[in-house]
């Protein structure tokens, strides 16, 4: 065994063990789906935030124990994903099973179906982020995701109240996305057209404005669209600045761009809703998530004086930080 290996563990802080077991990204979810809820005025019911803190834990398990899959030492992971690496039995047999059961009763018996088809749309397109990110190093979990994708978006567009011709179309676009997979150029493919960070972002966006979308019944799109561009630049200042403090890039260009350009998007929603472009429900979200992507260039600018695992932390509190702005 190499002495990297067999050296004893040192043992976890107090205060990463949310991170280690994957509860940040839960919370991060709900407590926005909550502040958005307030800014449209709607009271959700509290199952639902519980089904989507257990999605997003479930999604958040089967990525970080995938990651393990693909690494040729034990050496090479972080805190976080030796854990996974020594409990990812335990987890894809005895945690994650009974936790999706839970979910597919909550689906079938709590959640409005108009909510569950948006849920149903988002898992699907999870599964190929999945497929073709964190299972790559397995080709058996890549194919079962890409499978179970296709297959559940062939029977949802089956069910689409759309034209025959058109679910006929989908549908071959579909196949053709399952082949491109199986070929193993899905994750070249989608690399080159949207990154890791962006896509774990827009599909964490969609997750969190999931219900407030629904109930809300917008008039029109200009709203959820713009709400949902507004956290998904925000939360792919998160993951990547994660991604630049992991690799321990010096020169991080992209990243500041990045930032400058979600301040400035900001700053033109707050604009807009001033003149009345947008509607007012927009302003208290706009508000909370300036105040967070200010909050994270403060910690990133400061990121030399933090650990990787304290940047992490630092990096999801400054996400939720802010959110009381939406109430004020």
């Amino acid at each position: 065994m190499p002495a990297s290996e067999s050296a004893p563990a040192k043992p976890t802080p107090w205060w990463l063990w949310p991170h280690v077991l994957s509860l940040e990204a839960p919370a991060v979810a709900v407590l926005w789906q909550v502040a958005l809820a307030h800014a449209h005025g709607i009271r959700l019911t509290p199952l639902l935030n519980v089904g989507l803190g257990l999605a997003c834990w479930v999604i958040y398990l089967l990525d970080r124990t995938l990651d393990t899959y693909g690494v040729k030492s034990v050496a090479e992971l972080d805190v976080r994903h030796v854990f996974y690496h020594r409990h990812r039995r335990v987890l894809l047999l005895g945690v994650i099973p009974p936790t999706l059961l839970v979910l597919g009763w909550m689906a079938l018996y709590v959640i409005p179906e108009g909510v569950l088809w948006q849920a149903v749309s988002l898992a699907l397109l999870v599964a190929l982020y999945l497929a073709s990110w964190s299972a790559q190093g397995s080709r058996v979990s890549r194919d079962v995701f890409v499978s179970c994708a296709g297959l559940g978006g062939i029977m949802l567009i089956s069910r689409m109240p759309i034209s025959s011709g058109s679910k006929f179309t989908l549908s071959l676009f579909v196949l053709g996305v399952m082949a491109l997979s199986f070929l193993r150029q899905l994750d070249i493919r989608m690399g080159n057209v949207l990154p890791k960070e962006m896509t774990a972002a827009l599909l964490f966006a969609m997750g969190c404005t999931t219900s407030t979308r629904f109930f809300a019944m917008p008039e029109n799109i200009k709203e959820p669209v713009t709400e949902c561009v507004l956290l998904t630049l925000l939360f792919a200042c998160n993951l990547h600045g994660i991604s630049c403090r992991e690799a321990g890039l010096q020169d991080d260009r992209k990243h500041t761009r990045l930032v400058l350009g979600t301040v400035f998007f900001t700053l033109a929603v707050l604009w807009g809703i001033e003149v009345g472009m947008l509607q007012h429900t927009l302003q208290g979200p706009a508000r909370a998530a300036l105040g967070a992507v200010v909050l994270h260039a403060l910690v990133h600018g400061l990121r030399r004086r933090f650990s990787v695992d304290a940047y992490r932390v630092l990096a999801d509190l400054a996400l939720i930080v802010p959110l009381p702005l939406v109430w004020w």
